[in-house]
């Protein structure tokens, strides 16, 4: 595990910033933005944040002690504890006890995504997160058609036969199909190869997860549309054709405007 000073990626050298350099208060403020009249919290959380943004520190990198940190900064033990709560909340921040705090590599489920909670709050209108999903998951799935491997595309299809296969039950099992129908998706962000836009996919299909939900609900074989929708891009998907996954994306988002418009009518 490297610790804050090693700064490289990708094979390309940063100008390293030591612990010893980040220790001294002088060279570690040139780094800093410049304090404004925010609490010492928002300080520090702001710091962090923009130190990682600049590509001053990377993920999997140890931050300084909680006592350099509040020397540092320049406020209080209580002030740095708050900050780094709120940071491993946003899932910023690994806090591993009895090691110190870490840099997260974005594998953790942050407790709180602002940005899911401000495009909640924003209220858009259902043509515009339609519109929002549809550019996404055509590119996704124009991605999957090209990159994803034989393995990859293998496991798109058990996801898709572990749906099918609810349709046997005596009893609708909605929260299992609600699952099989994310895990696709989720899978398809996988399989896209492109790290940025399956973290966009994947926050957004978490926005839409309550429309999922109550659609399954919308008829009496609640498994009929996720099904054929998702045989469709499967297919496709499976003989690499390009054409035919914008049909199939097209069809399954179709399907799924029906039934909300549907329910809200």
């Amino acid at each position: 595990m490297r610790t804050l000073p090693e700064q490289h990626r990708h094979g390309v050298r940063k100008q390293a910033v030591s612990e010893s350099e980040l220790s001294r208060e002088a060279d570690f403020s040139a780094l800093l933005p410049t304090r404004p009249s925010a609490s010492s919290v928002d300080f520090v959380v702001t710091g962090i944040k923009e130190l990682l943004l600049n590509r001053h520190i990377f993920p999997g990198d140890r931050l300084p002690s909680e006592t350099e940190l509040t020397r540092l900064f320049s406020v209080s033990r209580g002030s740095v504890r708050e900050a780094m709560k709120i940071l491993s909340a946003l899932g910023i921040v690994d806090i591993r006890r009895g090691d110190g705090t870490y840099v997260s590599r974005g594998g953790n489920e942050s407790l709180f995504d602002p940005l899911l909670f401000k495009l909640i709050v924003s209220q858009p209108e259902f043509a515009e997160i339609k519109e929002l999903r549809l550019i996404l998951e055509k590119n996704v799935a124009r991605l999957v058609i090209e990159r994803a491997t034989d393995e990859e595309i293998a496991k798109l299809r058990e996801s898709f036969e572990k749906m099918q296969a609810l349709r046997t039950q005596t009893e609708i099992d909605y929260e299992q199909l609600l699952v099989c129908d994310l895990e696709f998706h989720a899978l398809l962000g996988q399989s896209c190869h492109n790290l940025p836009l399956e973290t966009v996919y994947r926050f957004v299909m978490q926005y839409f997860k309550p429309y999922i939900a109550d659609s399954h609900r919308k008829r009496s074989d609640p498994y009929q549309e996720p099904v054929e929708s998702h045989e469709k891009i499967l297919q496709a998907i499976e003989r690499r054709d390009a054409s035919s996954i914008e049909q199939a994306v097209e069809y399954s988002m179709e399907v799924w405007e029906n039934l909300i418009l549907g329910q809200e009518a």
